[in-house]
């Protein structure tokens, strides 16, 4: 799990919590010092910011001892467009529910079952189908393939939510290679399925984009 931050203004009013990444940008935009006041939330009292390890290299060409502190009271980025980052969170959501869905319609396959969902992966189908031809420890191969490919989405969610734009732009490239999928075996519901969420992906790639240059 990710740490974060607090940090205690000349005034004495605390502000965060606040990623490392964002820390980092507070640093060299001077608003933080190596005298500024952190905690860390694994920590339980303050030290100052030039004594964390992670800050060192990022100190050394910024900002020195002395430099006055001018946190605003919402510094942190987090804190922006309502909308978009409703539609960020919407956008990054989909990843979670291409994993989850895929799981389930791959559980069901090597159970002998026919229904699916047809928001999930045409390549675990794929791949359900193989063990399903050759039997035995072949479905447990390709479903623990399936559990593989269903993490890989489940990241590009984790870092989705984090804006990072990559996570979106790989997970739309790879779900629209999927679609080929749908469209060579001419599953047409489950490819127009795939183009809404498709959609739904680049939306929160816009408000990730936008997020991050507010």
């Amino acid at each position: 799990m990710e740490h974060t931050y607090t940090i205690r203004a000349a005034d004495g009013k605390e502000y965060g919590p606040a990623t490392l990444e964002q820390l980092t940008g507070w640093i060299r935009e001077g608003r933080i010092n190596q005298d500024s006041e952190l905690k860390r939330s694994d920590m339980g009292h303050w030290s100052p910011a030039g004594s964390f390890a992670e800050l060192q290299t990022v100190f050394a060409p910024a900002a020195t001892p002395g430099t006055p502190q001018t946190i605003s009271p919402n510094p942190a980025p987090a804190s922006g467009d309502p909308r978009l980052l409703a539609q960020l969170k919407s956008g990054a959501a989909w990843f979670y529910w291409i994993a989850g869905l895929s799981l389930i319609n791959s559980i069901a396959a090597s159970a002998g079952s026919n229904w699916r969902f047809i928001v999930g992966l045409g390549v675990t189908q794929v791949l359900d189908a193989v063990g399903a031809q050759f039997g035995g420890a072949a479905k447990i191969v390709t479903l623990g393939l399936d559990v593989v490919v269903a993490g890989i989405f489940v990241l590009l969610g984790v870092f989705a939510h984090k804006r990072h734009l990559w996570a979106f732009i790989t997970g739309m490239a790879l779900f629209t290679i999927d679609a080929f999928v749908m469209l060579v075996v001419t599953d047409w519901i489950s490819l127009a399925f795939h183009a809404f969420v498709i959609y739904c992906l680049f939306r929160g790639m816009q408000a990730c984009r936008a997020l991050n240059q507010s």
